[in-house]
């Protein structure tokens, strides 16, 4: 069985709203389920029905992320819980952060499998290793360049049930607290599961390497929102230098209120705009704004 998983709780309801809206319109058909980031899910619960999705709910194993993520924050971080999706129930799934706009079907990208076992959406690009690792690692001989030079957004991952299996997880904790000093830790999960994709022994590679090297030149890739020169138009972005367009769009880093915005909510709050237990929204000036905005309010009446 073949499926996408998404990771959110209720705090960011408005964010994970756009991001179903847009995920329906293109793939209606394939099989979605909740990751819960924490316990804090009773608005998206109800959510169910209308775009369709299950909710991850093997509690021992989203505790045994828990624990793991403890190891190297010193307390939870719910971007752990990824690591339960390669024990659910898809035997071939992606993964798909909730800060991301779909705005094709991404069921193409599960024929990747049949040669690899981890397919990320963008890797081996110097300027995503600071995301992942300090210039430090390199001198602890535990990784080797190629290793190292990887390092993938984990925003979008494309892999198959038991490819990491928690119980083996859990033995490689160890030595990888040993590299958490090495580790851009701000970054949540994405270098623990950036390690344990490339000492795992399979194969590995992402959509832009693919595209890259002519084995799937066509192949539409992810961008983040922070990348300039897009135009939006009728719910679709156009760069110039990308065809076909993007298969999405991910606001990881881009959304999140500035100070600004936060004086700008309470003003709002002042003047009854905006009511004090209304959810929180992404920036006001946020990158490509008015795509994230079409989506989100797609079905609104």
């Amino acid at each position: 069985m073949r499926g996408v998983y998404f990771l959110s709780d209720d705090r960011i309801i408005n964010l994970t709203t756009a991001f179903l809206n847009s995920f329906r319109r293109y793939s209606p058909s394939i099989p979605l389920c909740l990751v819960p980031f924490n316990a804090n899910i009773p608005k998206l619960s109800r959510l169910q029905e209308k775009y369709n999705f299950t909710i991850f709910s093997d509690n021992d194993k989203l505790s045994l992320c828990d624990r793991i993520s403890e190891r190297f924050h010193g307390h939870v971080v719910g971007a752990y819980r990824k690591l339960a999706m390669w024990e659910g129930e898809f035997d071939e799934f992606i993964y798909i952060d909730a800060d991301s706009i779909v705005l094709e079907n991404v069921g193409f990208a599960f024929q990747y499998l049949s040669s690899y076992d981890f397919v990320t959406g963008h890797s081996n690009i110097p300027g995503i290793v600071q995301f992942v690792w300090k210039d430090s690692i390199r001198g602890t001989g535990k990784l080797t360049e190629d290793q190292i030079g990887f390092s993938a957004n984990t925003g979008l991952i494309v892999s198959k049930k038991k490819a990491l299996n928690l119980e083996i997880v859990k033995t490689r904790v160890e030595a990888a607290v040993e590299l958490a000093p090495h580790m851009v830790l701000f970054c949540m999960e994405q270098p623990f599961l950036n390690y344990l994709i490339v000492t795992s022994g399979r194969s590995f590679t992402s959509l832009l390497v693919l595209k890259k090297t002519g084995a799937a030149p066509h192949i539409p890739l992810d961008v983040w929102a922070g990348t300039k020169g897009g135009s939006v138009r009728g719910g679709k972005i156009f760069f110039k230098y990308s065809k076909p367009s993007p298969l999405m769009v991910q606001w990881s880093g881009e959304w999140q209120p500035r100070s600004f915005d936060q004086f700008l909510f309470r003003i709002l709050r002042f003047l009854r705009i905006k009511r004090k237990d209304d959810q929180p929204i992404p920036r006001y000036f946020m990158p490509y704004g008015k795509l994230w905005r079409y989506y989100r309010h797609l079905h609104d009446l």
